[in-house]
Parts: C-alpha cells; structure tokens; sequence
C-alpha cells in the first residue's frame, strides 16, 4: 500500500514539475468546485478497494481538499478534509489527503464475526452524520468507511458494560 500511494505522489510530483496540467474534472456534487480524477486505492487489510474523488473548493481565506467514497452520486463512507492556505501548492495539499487515507485504511476498529461487528482493539473512531431514516432523532456512525446505525453502534457499546470510556470530538479537517 505504501508502494502504491508513493507511485502516485512521485507521479503527482513529476506532473507538477513540468509544463503539464492536472486534468480537473466540473464536479456535479458542488458547484463552482474542481475535482481531482478519481484514484483507486489497492486492496488494504483483506477488505475491498476503494476509489476516492478528490474535490478542492476557495472558501475566502481558506483551501479545502476533500477526498470522499460516492455512493449513487453522494458522498459516504470514508471522507478526508485538509485545509490550507489559498496560494498553497495544491499538489502538496493532495499529499496530505493521501497520506491521510494510507494512514486511515490501515488501522480496523470493527472487527466482524459471527455474531456481527464488534470494537476492535478497544479503540473505534469515526464519523457522525445525519440518519435520514431517524429524521435527526439520533446520528448515524460511520467506522471503517461503513454505516452503524446508533442503536447497534450503542450494543456494540454496551459489551463493555461497566467499564470506562473517553470521547473527543474533533472538527473534520483534523486526523484523528
């Protein structure tokens, strides 16, 4: 896996050398935004592959590269968000995300068995969105790039009966 996201920076840093352009691509998901081309990534930890988009937006005195899974045309799944400064290098800000999605597809906090998923290794991180199915009653979790919803995510909780637990919450440009 490192292999393959160094093949790639090294390309993206030799692209940037020359005259050549990246190819931007009009994102249909956000207007007046650019995207990088989707990259896939090789297959991590026995699990499937994944293909990120990439997608870059000017927020007034801010850059946001975004890197995201789609899903009938929406973001979901495993999402990554690096801020920088407006005339920063944008090939170093793709980087970043990428080192950042190595680093996130490493590392498993549900493991799966016969009786579903559990928190492996004591340690579980991720994301909290909006269900639709609940109508904003309760959130909805995603770990490892997949969907809990917060009732299970609760019983995954809840093997760990009497026991001590630490939450922070981080804004979603930060690694966690």
């Amino acid at each position: 896996m490192k292999l393959f996201i160094n093949q790639i920076i090294t390309k993206l840093e030799t692209k940037r050398g020359s005259d050549q352009r990246v190819k931007f691509i009009e994102s249909d998901l956000v207007s007046n935004s650019h995207i990088f081309e989707p990259m896939e990534t090789a297959r991590v930890l026995n699990s499937e592959a994944h293909q990120f988009h990439f997608r870059t937006r000017l927020l007034g005195s801010m850059v946001v590269m975004e890197a995201f899974e789609l899903e009938d045309g929406h973001p979901c799944g495993y999402e990554f968000q690096v801020i920088g400064e407006p005339d920063d290098d944008l090939f170093m800000l793709l980087k970043q995300v990428i080192e950042r999605i190595r680093r996130a597809l490493s590392v498993k906090h549900i493991k799966q068995d016969e009786h579903g998923p559990h928190i492996a290794n004591m340690h579980v991180r991720g994301r909290i969105e909006w269900d639709e199915n609940e109508d904003g009653r309760v959130p909805i979790v995603i770990v490892d790039g997949r969907e809990l919803t917060w009732e299970r995510f609760g019983q995954m909780m809840a093997e760990f009966e009497g026991w001590q637990f630490k939450m922070e919450i981080l804004d979603r440009s930060d690694e966690i």
